[in-house]
């Protein structure tokens, strides 16, 4: 009888286990734009790259397969950054990404006045990044908007 009563708990604690341990991870948080680089300027259009901060709050690594964002700067579209180059995430950690992306000039000279006198402008993020941890992968979604100082490197 004790085996009787000891495997239906075995099974539900095993499927507690694995529920918990199969939850979907948490998309990483976004903290900060850095290093931001006006590359190969030119009048039509410019190369800038740039470091993107995020934390990873899951208690595991994860990789970043791929993804996409839409880039807008107080709130006009300066273009699309693509993620085409796999990146280890530490578990519970800061990391950075390295981003590249060709703009329009004209919408970076509507920018202009804003830049030189506050230093500070709303940055809009949005889009999705295909994540994996072991043989599972997903989409999470990308949306970030506030407030962010830039200083621009030549």
């Amino acid at each position: 009888m004790k085996k009787s009563a000891f495997l239906p708990a075995l099974l539900v604690a095993f499927a507690a286990l694995t529920i918990t341990g199969c939850a979907r991870p948490v998309a990483p948080e976004y903290r900060g734009l850095t290093h931001l680089r006006v590359e190969n300027p030119g009048l039509a259009s410019s190369a800038i790259s740039a470091d993107l901060e995020y934390y990873n709050p899951n208690a595991y690594s994860m990789k970043i397969k791929s993804g996409e964002m839409d880039v807008y700067i107080n709130d006009r579209y300066i273009g699309k950054t693509t993620l085409d180059t796999m990146t280890v995430i530490p578990a519970s950690e800061n990391f950075s990404i390295p981003v590249s992306m060709k703009v329009d000039m004209k919408q970076i000279f509507s920018n202009a006045l804003d830049l030189v006198l506050n230093k500070e402008v709303n940055i809009k993020l949005a889009g999705s990044a295909k994540l994996s941890k072991g043989a599972f992968s997903f989409r999470v979604p990308i949306s970030y908007e506030g407030r962010q100082k830039i200083d621009i490197h030549l």
